[in-house]
């Protein structure tokens, strides 16, 4: 894996066929994915198509960070259509749960990654940084200011939002329940026939996620390619002045990206670079999943929400994949984006600070 978390990729040439290749292998894993009823399918058929086609090649193709922003801006403003302005209320009476969330996260998150440091040949910058549950683009720049293997970090993030992108998935369509009516579709549009005057919603919408992205990226917001859009798009809901809408099939592709992204940064170098380690950072994942799923279940129970909506929420996973398939699941989304949005902000924030605090009490191992 390189050290950007934005590489390009060649869309031409001998790789055309290629990619063609695999956006119709990803539309036909969405749909079938789609077709049992799997939250987020659109997302996690081809993130599968992508991990097995990246790894078949000796080559590391990627998608160019265009088109990943492109994808955030279109989950941002179809969040921001489903954002309930009556969670805010619900969040400020639960703030107690939700501090306990975020602290228990971050703890958990820089204690997993000292054992780590400890227990296995890591040094303590690149173990802190991977374990640490942030946005995952974040984790690997900042980490790589401090001297870390970024290689390593970037594997043991995206290695996590894989783990917990899939487990989510399917524990939302067949162990947990909501208490809401699942959208298997998410489409971000509105049930039954669409009228044809909605083309004067698309190019505002459209403006609206362009604009957002831009300002969320410029300002340097965690995940801005979504988070602008987002805020962008609730305060333009909340005003009555635009809901975010999109045609069909635009959400489906927004998620196809995101799932070919993620998928396509795992490569045979970064595993073979990674080798003896890949046990111990599973056995560290299960281990920081575990403990934020047992947080989810005492937030739901002080919150009183459903068990799906308090995993969800507590998930150490990246925030765009699980909004996807919190969309599908027929949880609490606000509640969800509303407890995930303060973790990250809080993480990417805090963490760094504390990371570096804790790497002054002494020098760690380096992996080689």
């Amino acid at each position: 894996m390189d050290k950007t978390d934005s590489p390009q990729v060649k869309e031409s040439g001998p790789h055309l066929w290629w990619w063609l290749g695999l956006g119709a292998a990803s539309v036909a894993a969405g749909f079938l994915a789609q077709t049992i009823r799997l939250p987020g399918g659109w997302l996690i058929g081809p993130l599968l198509v992508a991990i097995v086609a990246g790894l078949s090649r000796p080559e590391h193709p990627r998608v160019s960070s265009p088109w990943f922003i492109a994808a955030q801006a279109v989950i941002g403003t179809i969040l921001a259509s489903r954002f309930r302005p009556d969670v805010l209320p619900l969040a400020g009476a639960n703030w107690l749960p939700i501090l306990l969330v975020v602290t228990a996260t971050l703890g958990v998150g820089l204690g997993s990654g000292v054992l780590l440091a400890r227990i296995g040949p890591l040094d303590r910058e690149t173990a802190t940084f991977g374990t640490l549950p942030g946005g995952a683009a974040s984790m690997i720049a900042m980490s790589i200011d401090l001297g870390a293997d970024g290689r390593i970090v970037a594997l043991m993030q995206y290695l996590r939002v894989v783990l917990v992108v899939l487990s989510a998935s399917f524990l939302a369509r067949f162990v947990l329940h909501p208490s809401g009516a699942s959208d298997y579709t998410s489409l971000g549009i509105p049930s039954g026939a669409v009228s044809l005057h909605l083309w004067r919603v698309y190019v505002p919408t459209l403006l609206l996620a362009a604009v957002g992205a831009w300002a969320g990226r410029r300002v340097r917001l965690p995940a801005g390619g979504m988070i602008g859009p987002l805020i962008l798009g609730i305060v333009t809901s909340g005003l009555n002045i635009l809901h975010p809408l999109w045609p069909f099939g635009i959400p489906q592709a927004a998620y196809i990206i995101i799932g070919l992204y993620v998928g396509l940064l795992f490569d045979r170098a970064s595993l073979r670079q990674a080798g003896r380690l890949i046990p111990v950072i599973l056995a560290n994942t299960f281990m920081l999943m575990i403990v934020c799923a047992a947080t989810g279940k005492v937030f739901s129970s002080l919150t009183g929400t459903d068990y799906l909506t308090g995993y969800l929420a507590t998930t150490p996973g990246g925030m765009d994949s699980i909004a996807v398939v919190a969309l599908g699941s027929g949880s609490n989304v606000s509640l969800i984006l509303t407890v995930q949005m303060v973790r990250l902000l809080a993480i990417v924030l805090a963490g760094p600070l504390l990371a570096k605090w804790m790497l002054r009490r002494g020098p760690g191992r380096k992996f080689s």
